[in-house]
């Protein structure tokens, strides 16, 4: 599913777009939090995949990989992202926050350039984490992102940005410590849940500005064809704890 009733953008993923009810809203700034290597990456992939597929552009900005490892990722699934490249589909930079941020002419970054080149309709910036290497400031910080966001809604653009949350499990969880959560429209939280010795990853849509949503976890399955999302945990509790563990009723039910 890539658009519902034209306002809404899929994300190339059927389990997410249901539980968003179509997609993201076109136009919004959505954010992407996680563990390391419960997907984050993967899903901004689908994202952009996606929308070359439908005929929509895509530019998407890394700060952690090298284009070779993208590249290779990426075919591994069967996306060939060299070659929407070469074709004007899609613009990959591998850089630093300072730079991408830096105006190269007046009012202009690499990043409008980038947008304005293969006329993208899509974004995802991979990861925002990388920000506070440049700025520890909070304030200061805060400002700059909201900064960056509003003027990706001016230019109508539907944007994914990550953000690496370092729990892997636990009962807290702390997205950022400039409030990021705060300024964009959707927060999707990918992380681990320890069930019966086992970790397991596991996906909820936080928040959603684009009216009703699926509020329940479910299982995430990383393959070699991409993210699947998978069933509820139908069954299990304390899954927001991180460290999962059968209901009552449901041990009762097996036993008998």
């Amino acid at each position: 599913m890539t658009d519902l009733a034209g306002g809404r953008c899929g994300t190339g993923i059927p389990g997410l777009d249901t539980m968003l009810t179509g997609g993201f809203m076109r136009g919004d700034a959505n954010l992407v939090a996680g563990s390391p290597g419960t997907g984050k990456t993967t899903l901004g992939l689908h994202f952009i995949v996606a929308g070359i597929k439908a005929g929509e552009p895509g530019v998407f900005v890394t700060f952690e990989y090298l284009p070779q490892q993208i590249y290779r990722d990426a075919l591994r699934r069967g996306w060939d992202l060299r070659k929407w490249e070469e074709e004007g589909r899609l613009r990959l930079l591998c850089t630093t926050p300072d730079v991408l941020l830096a105006e190269t002419k007046p009012g202009r970054t690499i990043l409008d350039e980038a947008v304005e080149e293969v006329g993208a309709r899509r974004l995802v910036i991979d990861s925002m984490s990388h920000f506070e290497f440049v700025d520890q400031e909070e304030k200061r910080l805060r400002e700059a992102i909201s900064g960056l966001m509003n003027h990706l809604r001016l230019q109508d653009v539907t944007t994914i940005v990550t953000h690496e949350i370092p729990e892997i499990v636990g009962p807290a969880v702390r997205i950022s410590n400039y409030g990021l959560e705060f300024l964009v429209d959707s927060v999707i939280l990918l992380r681990y849940v320890e069930l019966e010795g086992e970790l397991q990853k596991a996906i909820n849509v936080v928040k959603f500005r684009g009216g009703d949503h699926d509020r329940r976890y479910r299982r995430v399955h990383l393959g070699s064809d991409g993210m699947r999302i998978e069933d509820d945990f139908s069954g299990v509790e304390n899954i927001s704890g991180g460290s999962a563990r059968r209901s009552v009723a449901q041990r009762a039910k097996e036993l008998i």
